[in-house]
């Protein structure tokens, strides 16, 4: 059975809620990611990892759009971010999930950035679309959607 949610966010920062019962999980990640280029492109490596981000920018930007960029970057993190997030929850709550698909669309203004607009150069609109397989029903499923969106209210 499919699932469709469609999560609009706003951003706004909200108030932390337990969504996990793991008692196994570490108390932290450590990360230490290091970015070296020229111009607009960087090669991003993560420290005791084998591989590597390549980043670059759009070509209004000034760059050659030869990579991704970071702007796209940030909305697949939000994507996956959210994947990985409902396994957690889902893992915890006996919740069995298959395939996933997620679907995120922005608006990014560039008036301010490229123009010299006066304001804020942040996300006009993100908007969060989520299609999941899963066994869970009723207010088992109500239960995981609360708290696997946990995570999109606080950024």
């Amino acid at each position: 059975m499919y699932r469709a949610r469609l999560t609009t966010s706003r951003l706004t920062r909200g108030p932390l809620r337990a969504f996990s019962s793991t008692s196994s999980h570490p108390q932290s990640i450590p990360l230490s990611i290091r970015g070296r280029g020229t111009g607009t492109a960087q090669t991003i490596s993560i420290k005791d990892k084998p591989y590597t981000i390549a980043a670059d920018t759009y070509t209004v930007l000034g760059g050659s759009d030869s990579a991704p960029s970071p702007v796209a970057y940030s909305l697949a993190s939000l994507s996956a971010c959210n994947q990985v997030t409902g396994f957690v929850v889902a893992r915890d709550h006996g919740i069995k999930l298959g395939e996933w698909d997620v679907k995120v669309d922005a608006v990014l203004p560039t008036d301010v950035l490229v123009g010299g607009a006066e304001g804020n150069p942040n996300w006009e609109s993100v908007v969060v679309s989520v299609r999941v397989q899963t066994d869970a029903e009723g207010g088992k499923w109500e239960r995981f959607e609360l708290c696997s969106q946990v995570w999109v209210s606080l950024f």
